[in-house]
This record gives C-alpha cells, structure tokens and sequence, in this order.
C-alpha cells in the first residue's frame, strides 16, 4: 500500500511513538547523525512522542558516541531480542539463543567465504569473529567493514558452549560463491529467526525474535497498541515493523523488500537527511 501525503499525514496525527532504524536510516554512511536528525529527533521527544532507536545493533554501549545525542528513554536492539528502560536499566524484553545452539550454528557456518560473528549477552558486551582460518576471515572482511576482529576458528564455538550464556544474535559476513538463499534452509536455523540484516550480511536471532515483536511489547508497557507507531527503516530487518506498524517509512535508500513492505517510501536518503526532513513536515509542520 502507498499513501498520499494527505493520507500520511492524517495517520500521522494519532502516532505515540516513532521508531526508527540506526545503520542506513538516522545514521549517515560513515555513521554520523547530522545536527539537522538530531535537532528533530529532539523536538519529536519534546512534543511527547517517544523516539526510540530500533536497530539490530546489541544493546550493550547504545546509545553509540556517534548518534550525538543520549536522550532516549528506551531502546530497542537486537532485531527485537532487547527491550529496555535506558532510565532506569530495566529490560522489559531479554530473549537469547542458547549457548550450544549458537555453538552448534557457528560450527556449521565455518566454510570459505564465510566470517561469522557471535555476541554474547554479557555486561560489557562480548563479540567474537571467526572464519575457518584467518586468511579466509581477512579476504571476506575486504569486502566489508568488520566491527570485530578474528579470534579463532572452531574453538570460538567451543568457547561459546564453555560459557554458556545467552547469545545475542550470530551473524556472518559472505562472498561469491555464497548467496543469502543458501543460508535461509539450514537445518541448524531450527528454533531461530533468521534475518536478512544487509547485503550479503545474514544474522540469526531467538525464536519469535522481530522488531516489530520487540515494539508491540514496549507499546504495550506503554499503554497503547502498534496502530500508534510510526517506523522507519531501510532493509531486510526493518521489514516487519514496517509491516505492523500503524505507519511505516521506507527511507529513500530503502532495498526493494523495504520498500515494497512500508507505507510510504522518501525520495531522501539517509545522506540526505531524509528521516529529518520526514519527521519535519508530517509532526513538526515545518
């Protein structure tokens, strides 16, 4: 479905709570947030409108030095695993795998082509990357950014199983000859949700874990249901609290499954400011 700007901004009036995706959609490409973003983002709070970062980003060290800004009263992370009270440190929502599932994920993900990566639900927030050797994990991460270093190759399964905490999400990084339908059948996904998160980038998550599943329980803590939430995001992993939300924005620089799953799509990107100028004309009236 596609909204006229009329329509949008009628459905606009009755929104509680604005959502919004980190990585692509308030952050700019080199994951700065411009003064512009974070000036509305403000006056969105100060009008009562809860503006709460929704990303699959781990809840630990959010929200990032980069964003700017620590004015948030909540936070969802991890695709939806995590629902938390950044005032007071409260989770209203903490869902994880369990340690030898993501063990035994992580062990059937060590081919070429593939660097994997765990994050363990710990205070300070503990991520091991992977590969079959380092050689393999440096050519795959050429092609990427790579938040983490390499730290082994089968024992960081063993590792994980040893510890035996909950885990966050895993997630790998692949190259050519991989494709993402290779990874969406594994007989090792039984019991997680799987999450396009990015291109070539596939994350697995807790069963039932989604953002919008994240949001609909912070709504509910809130008092009111997800018609009264207003989402914005760019791809795979934005999809379905496009989907449920009473309103949901796909940014400019949106994949096609983003797109095709929002309300309305901007012709601004996330270089462009595009969630800034959004907020401005249909809640701020500027």
């Amino acid at each position: 479905m596609t909204l006229t700007e009329q329509e949008l901004a009628e459905k606009a009036k009755g929104i509680r709570l604005f959502a919004f995706d980190l990585d692509g959609t308030l952050m700019r490409d080199d994951k700065s947030v411009s003064e512009r973003t974070q000036n509305t983002i403000r006056e969105l709070l100060a009008r009562g409108i809860e503006a709460v970062p929704t990303t699959g980003r781990a809840w630990q060290g959010l929200p990032m030095p980069e964003i700017g800004m620590d004015d948030f009263h909540y936070l969802v992370a991890a695709c939806g695993a995590i629902v938390r009270d950044l005032r007071t440190g409260e989770f209203f929502c903490r869902k994880t795998i369990d340690a030898r599932t993501a063990a035994d994920l992580l062990r059937t993900l060590m081919k070429p082509g593939i660097s994997a990566y765990v994050c363990i639900d710990d205070e300070p927030g503990t991520r091991y990357g992977c590969a079959v050797n380092r050689e393999e994990f440096n050519r795959v991460a050429a092609a990427f950014t790579p938040r983490n270093g390499y730290d082994g190759a089968e024992d960081i399964a063993d590792r994980v199983e040893r510890l035996g905490m909950g885990v966050l999400k895993v997630g790998i990084n692949f190259i050519d000859p991989w494709r993402e339908e290779d990874f969406l059948s594994l007989p090792a996904n039984s019991g997680l949700t799987v999450n396009p998160a990015a291109v070539n980038n596939i994350e697995w998550d807790a069963f039932g874990v989604s953002k919008a599943c994240g949001l609909e329980e912070l709504a509910h803590h809130l008092g009111f249901g997800l018609e009264q939430v207003c989402t914005i995001g760019d791809s795979g992993n934005d999809v379905e609290m496009l989907e449920a939300a009473g309103l949901g924005i796909a940014m400019g620089n949106a994949s096609d499954i983003a797109r095709a799953a929002a309300d309305f799509t901007l012709d601004l990107t996330n270089e462009q400011d595009g969630l800034a100028d959004f907020v401005e004309r249909f809640f701020l009236g500027k």
